[in-house]
């Protein structure tokens, strides 16, 4: 008897995991077991404060105070207020022209460190380097060089007789927004770089031996092989790039604070201003004002970040459908100017045909020897590439001369591009008299913490997404995505409510502590930990799991004892852009610091600006000290950190 209850117990047990994997999935409790920390995080950090942002986008809310239900009259009155109006106006403007000028300018760029040149991967690193430093330390050498008094660009134009008088680059209304553009452009063209450059190498290099046997030059190479190869990658850049730039806010606020006059007023200064202001429920539906353009874009792109990176013409069913539908007017304008383009290009051809024809005297082509031609060549590659070497490396090389001015030198103009005497005054004084290296750990404290949660919790969270087989693991991956995206300005406020309203083991509430941070910081470096770690995991084969789970080891077991130790440089990849991402970050340092003891460096270098007062010699100290360990950590781990972006961003 009992053996036959042992019997049919187990009967019961195996015909109710038929039962569960049948509705749940085949993994459905081992997935969760490892989701379940990863959902936690994203459904307290991001899914509970962004269900509380659209609730009090229905009311009015005055600082902490509800004071009534208004349905969507925030939103239509939202669309009345001319200040709004011209927020989405300046906020288009600056994405447009910056997204456009990135994307051209990081293409150009990666053509010309494909080829065989000399000194190409220390020419990539300095390509590199500005998008790996920090927001503020960006800010502050481009506030410092666009000065119309104490500037570099002034000086140097003057210097060579191009302008008689300073002119005030961030004052004027007319040329505020250009010179936020062009900041932006200057960090955004290596992220282009690097992506497009990753996609090239990739591209098989016998299509380029048969095209060149077939009689194509290297433009026509170009357009047929290059191009067509790097789509999915073009297509990820551009709209991931479009999103971060719509939802830019430190540079811009720490450049020009969204003036003058409102001319640099995008959604999330305009946000910010409310925030500012206590009024909660405009800030929170300022953003979500702009949520259907940005879903639109992230659905588009999500249909190019499946799960199993699937192309948008292989999936099926209703979400292939919508996508279709939604991408349709875009893909016929793209087929649209595409086709205008090769129209012109082949007419640009057929004349410089003709003309070499008439040149060469009735010959087919005007010839000049191989070895001329390539000699040009290369002087124009090289010209063009120190060019941009030179424009990305001058930000640089201004902050570095003006930190060993004295005050005096900057003051009286002495010695404009190269600092006479060579001084430490400004860095003693940012160690003695500014609690500079409490910022610092304070810093690296709040990093350390937020990137041991994001490899924490993406390790295990990745890992379920992608080996195994549950219901609700493709929506998973999607929320992924989406929460990855959300502008953090949309969840300032109810993070800030929550943080106000919890309480650390001494009863003293979190707001204005690291523990702030901490809590705070995973809204961003989770989500794309999680991301960046399935691309990993997809280039993991599939049987070196399945041999171990035939051996007897459980999932946890060939998770820890097999994948783990294989993701290695994957984790050191998540690390250094969890890092990264906690130096750059400053909305919500700003917002939930007000006591020095507690500010980030960011932070407490920006509360030094007092009005028009900007102490360059000190800040530009502050930038090289914020800037070398990011540096440093870079310049150790290029590889890997380069690596980690095409496999978890661009991986097509």
């Amino acid at each position: 008897m009992a053996t036959s209850a042992v019997a049919a117990r187990q009967v019961q047990r195996s015909n109710f995991a038929r039962v569960t994997q049948r509705i749940f999935g085949r993994d459905w409790m081992v997935g969760w077991s490892f989701f379940a920390l990863t959902v936690i995080l994203l459904g307290g950090l991001i899914a509970y404060p962004f269900g509380n942002a659209i609730w009090m986008s229905l009311h009015t809310v005055v600082g902490p105070r509800w004071v009534a239900f208004v349905g969507l009259g925030n939103y239509l009155d939202l669309w009345t207020d001319p200040m709004f109006r011209d927020s989405v106006t300046q906020t288009a403007q600056f994405t447009l022209f910056s997204v456009f000028f990135k994307f051209w300018l990081g293409l150009a760029a990666a053509v010309m460190l494909h080829q065989k040149i000399k000194f190409r991967n220390i020419l990539t690193a300095l390509v590199l380097l500005p998008w790996i430093v920090p927001e503020v330390v960006t800010a502050l050498a481009w506030r410092g060089i666009f000065d119309p008094v104490f500037g570099g660009l002034n000086n140097a134009l003057l210097a060579i007789g191009v302008i008689e008088k300073g002119i005030p680059w961030l004052g004027v209304p007319e040329l505020a927004l250009p010179a936020v553009i062009a900041v932006n452009v200057w960090k955004g063209i290596p992220f282009f770089t690097v992506t497009l450059l990753a996609g090239m190498k990739a591209i098989d290099s016998e299509l380029y031996d048969a095209a060149a046997v077939d009689g194509a030059n290297a433009w026509r190479r170009f357009l047929h092989i290059t191009l067509p190869g790097l789509r999915y990658v073009i297509i990820v850049c551009t709209l991931l790039s479009t999103i971060w730039t719509f939802n830019n806010f430190g540079i811009i606020y720490l450049l020009t604070g969204g003036g003058p006059g409102g001319a640099t007023r995008v959604y999330t200064i305009l946000a910010y201003e409310a925030l500012a202001g206590l009024r909660y429920s405009f800030s929170v539906t300022v953003a979500l004002a702009m949520a259907p353009l940005l879903g639109v874009i992230i659905f588009i792109l999500g249909r190019y970040m499946m799960t199993n990176n699937q192309r948008v013409d292989e999936g099926g069913g209703i979400g292939a459908t919508i996508a279709s539908v939604i991408t349709a007017p875009f893909r016929l304008v793209m087929a649209a100017l595409i086709w205008a383009f090769f129209i012109v290009n082949n007419l640009v051809e057929d004349a410089i045909d003709a003309i070499g024809r008439i040149i060469g005297g009735g010959k087919q082509t005007a010839r000049i020897s191989y070895g001329a031609s390539k000699r040009i060549g290369r002087a124009v590659l090289y010209t063009c590439l120190g060019g941009l070497v030179a424009f990305e490396l001058f930000p640089f090389y201004w902050v570095i001369i003006t930190a060993f001015k004295s005050n005096d030198q900057i003051r009286t103009f002495r010695s404009i591009f190269w600092p006479d005497p060579l001084v430490l005054d400004n860095f003693i004084y940012m160690l003695e008299q500014r609690p500079f290296d409490l910022w610092l750990r304070n810093t690296f404290q709040v990093a350390s913490a937020a990137t041991f949660i994001a490899i924490l919790a993406s390790s295990l969270g990745a890992y379920a997404l992608v080996r195994m087989r549950w219901r609700g693991q493709g929506f998973f991956s999607t929320i992924i995505l989406i929460t990855y995206l959300v502008p953090g300005v949309l969840l300032i406020v109810p993070l800030f409510q929550i943080l106000v309203g919890v309480t650390n083991l001494t009863g003293v509430p979190m707001v204005n502590s690291l523990n702030a941070l901490m809590f705070a910081y995973p809204t961003f470096t989770l989500p794309f930990a999680t991301w960046m770690l399935m691309g990993y995991y997809r280039a993991i084969p599939e049987e070196l799991e399945e041999a171990a789970l035939i051996d007897g080891c459980s999932r946890f077991r060939a998770f820890f004892a097999i994948i783990l130790p294989l993701i290695r440089p994957a984790l050191l990849a998540v690390a250094l852009f969890a890092v990264t991402g906690a130096f750059n970050e400053f909305l919500m340092a700003f917002i939930f610091i007000t006591s020095e003891q507690f500010m980030t460096v960011g932070v407490g270098m920006a509360k030094m600006v007092i009005g028009d007062i900007f102490p360059f010699g000190p800040m530009s100290a502050g930038a090289i000290m914020m800037a070398i360990p990011v540096v440093i950590l870079y310049t150790f781990a290029q590889r890997v950190m380069v690596e980690g972006l095409t496999a978890g961003s661009v991986k097509g």
